[in-house]
C-alpha cells in the first residue's frame, strides 16, 4: 500500500471528513468529480450572462407593466376605488417579485439535475450563492435602469456622470424598493408559514380519491411532507432577509420610512422562521456555521454600498467633504472587516455545530484545569488538522 503512488506522497495522505449518509444524494452517487466540476463551471457562465442581462430583463418587464396600466387607464377599466398609481406601483414589483421567488427552485434543480452535486448541502450552497447573486444584481440595476454593460460602459466614458446617475436613480427608485419589500413581507414570509405545497397536496389528491384502492407505496409518498418543506434550505429563506438587509441600509439615510418597512419586514419573518422551525422543519441533518459567516459578509457588503451610495448622494449635492467621507468610511469599514476576519476561528466551517460544541467545551475544561489564560486569542488544538491549520493561521497569539 505504501509503494502505490495514489496521492504523490509516499508516506501520507490528505483525507477529508466522510459526509453525513443523511446529507448525500444516493442518485448522484455514481457521479465522477472531473463531470461535476466541468458542469459546474458550464452552468455557471450561463448563470454569469444572465446576470449581465439581468437589467434588461427588469426594464422589460416594468415597461411591460406600466404599458398594460397605461391601456387598462385608457379603456375606463378602473374604478375610483382602485387608483392607477396602484397599479404603476405594485404591478412591477409583484411580476419581478414572483420571478424573484421562484428563481431558488431553479438553481435548486440546476445544482441536483444537471450538476449532480452529490450531497443536499453542496446543492443549498450553489442555491444560496447565486439567489444572492442575482438579488443583489437587481437591486443594482432598479436603481441603474441598464445592462452591467451598459453601466460599465458608461463608467469607463464618464465616472462622474455614472455616479450621478447612480445617485439620481437612488432617490429616484425608492418608493420601487419599498414596494418590493411590502410585498415580500406579504408573499415571501406568508407562503412560508402556510405551506402551500403541503395543502396542494393534501387538497388534491386526498378527498378526490379512494385511499383503499391504492397501494402502500402512494399513501405513504402522500403522507410525507414535500422536500422543500422538510427544513430549512438556507439558499431558499437567507437571500430574501440579506434583500431586506441591505435596502433598508441604503435608505436609512435617503428614506427613513425604509427602516419602518424593513423593521415590519424582518418582525414578521422572525416570527414565521421561529415557528416553522420549532414546530415544522426537521432537518435531516447539521449544516455546521457556514450560514454565520454568509451573514457576516452580507453585512460588510451592506456597509460599503451603503457608503458607496451615501458619497454619490454627497457628490450629487455638490459636498465638497464627499470624497474624504467615502475614503474614511471605507478604511473603517474595512479595518474592521479585517479584524472580524483575523479574531474569529472557522471550525464552524467544517463540523456540526453539536460536534463543535463539545469540542469547545472539552478544550475550556482543559484550560481550566491547567490554568491557562483563555479570555483572548486562544489557541484550541482541535483533533482535525485542517482545524488546527485554520486556527493557526488566524490566530494573533503565534504572531507575537
Amino acid at each position: 500500500a505504501i509503494q502505490g503512488n495514489l496521492s504523490g506522497q509516499p508516506y501520507f495522505m490528505l483525507a477529508s471528513n466522510a459526509p453525513d449518509p443523511r446529507d448525500l444524494l444516493w442518485c448522484n452517487i455514481s457521479m465522477d468529480r472531473k463531470t461535476i466540476e466541468q458542469r459546474r463551471v458550464v452552468v455557471q457562465l450561463v448563470l454569469i450572462v444572465g446576470l449581465l442581462g439581468w437589467g434588461t430583463v427588469v426594464t422589460v418587464i416594468t415597461n411591460f407593466a406600466n404599458n398594460l396600466v397605461r391601456q387598462i387607464e385608457s379603456a375606463n377599466l378602473l374604478d375610483d376605488s382602485i387608483p392607477a398609481s396602484v397599479l404603476y406601483g405594485y404591478l412591477p414589483t409583484t411580476l419581478i417579485s414572483l420571478i424573484l421567488l421562484y428563481l431558488p427552485s431553479i438553481f435548486f434543480e440546476l445544482g441536483k439535475r444537471v450538476i449532480r452535486f452529490k450531497s443536499l448541502s453542496r446543492v443549498d450552497e450553489f442555491t444560496l450563492l447565486w439567489n444572492t447573486c442575482y438579488r443583489l444584481t437587481n437591486i443594482f440595476f432598479t436603481f441603474f435602469s441598464a445592462s452591467l454593460i451598459q453601466a460599465v460602459q458608461c463608467f469607463r466614458e464618464d465616472p462622474n456622470s455614472f455616479v450621478k446617475a447612480f445617485a439620481a436613480g437612488i432617490l429616484r427608485q425608492s418608493s420601487f424598493l419599498m414596494n418590493l419589500m411590502i410585498v415580500a413581507t406579504g408573499q415571501e414570509t406568508m407562503l412560508q408559514l402556510l405551506q402551500w405545497r403541503s395543502l396542494i397536496k393534501q387538497g388534491l389528491f386526498r378527498p378526490l380519491q379512494n385511499l383503499n384502492a391504492k397501494s402502500s407505496r402512494y399513501i405513504d409518498w402522500l403522507n410525507q411532507c414535500p422536500p422543500f418543506e422538510q427544513g430549512f434550505l438556507f439558499g431558499f429563506y437567507a437571500p430574501s432577509l440579506s434583500y431586506g438587509l441591505i435596502i433598508a441600509i441604503l435608505y436609512s439615510f435617503l428614506a427613513p420610512i425604509m427602516l419602518g418597512v424593513g423593521a415590519c419586514f424582518f418582525w414578521t419573518a422572525n416570527k414565521v422562521h421561529t415557528h416553522n422551525a420549532l414546530f415544522v422543519y426537521c432537518q435531516n441533518c447539521e449544516g455546521g456555521g457556514k450560514l454565520f459567516y454568509y451573514w457576516s459578509r452580507i453585512v460588510f457588503v451592506a456597509l460599503y454600498s451603503s457608503t458607496v451610495v451615501f458619497s454619490g448622494v454627497l457628490l450629487l449635492k455638490k459636498f465638497k467633504g464627499g470624497i474624504a467621507f467615502f475614503f474614511l468610511a471605507t478604511l473603517l469599514v474595512y479595518f474592521v472587516d479585517k479584524m472580524i476576519q483575523n479574531t474569529f476561528v472557522v471550525h464552524s466551517l467544517n463540523l456540526p455545530m453539536s460536534v463543535a460544541r463539545i469540542h469547545d467545551q472539552e478544550e475550556d475544561e482543559r484550560a481550566q484545569a491547567s490554568h491557562l489564560d483563555t479570555s483572548r486569542n486562544a489557541n484550541y488544538m482541535y483533533r482535525q488538522p485542517e482545524l488546527n491549520h485554520v486556527n493557526w493561521d488566524t490566530s494573533e497569539a503565534l504572531q507575537q
